[in-house]
């Protein structure tokens, strides 16, 4: 085993073992929540889905729900994997880019990835409070209705 110079961590030779004090013991994430994770973070939730159902019908949207899954995220796990264990270190699709395009372009992605997510965050308050006033609508609807 080594020692990195100035940084005062170690790397294991191939062949070698990591020794106990340099193993992690961070807990894994296990498979239910990992796919909540994954939901959440590409979808941000089921809203929009009465959208869907009434452009297309029940059947073509669950349809579509089942479907699309394998289509679009199995193929993207996949090139996630492979390049996360080509590269692997904590900064993701920013090294990736940095490496075959330059610093410069790595910088691009990263924050174009992190104002994505400022807008995209934005975007939840407002279907929710959406979702809240039809739903008062609706109660309101059916109070008035009872009396």
């Amino acid at each position: 085993m080594g020692e990195n110079p100035g940084s005062g961590s170690q790397y294991v030779a191939v062949g070698e073992s990591a020794s106990p004090k340099a193993t992690n013991h961070m807990r894994k994430v296990s498979v239910l929540p990992l796919v909540f994770l994954i939901f959440y973070e590409v979808s941000g939730g089921p809203f929009g889905v009465e959208d869907t159902v009434k452009a297309a019908g029940p059947l073509l949207a669950l349809l579509g729900f089942l479907v699309f899954p394998f289509i679009w995220s199995v193929p993207e796990a996949l090139i996630t994997a492979e390049m996360g264990t080509m590269f692997p270190e904590n900064s993701g699709y920013v090294v990736w880019v940095s490496t075959a395009l330059g610093p410069f372009w790595g910088f691009q992605q990263g924050w174009m990835k992190w104002l994505s997510g400022v807008i995209d965050n934005a975007l939840y308050p407002v279907l929710f409070l959406d979702y809240l006033k039809d739903l008062l609508i609706r109660v309101e609807g059916i109070l008035t209705s009872a009396i």
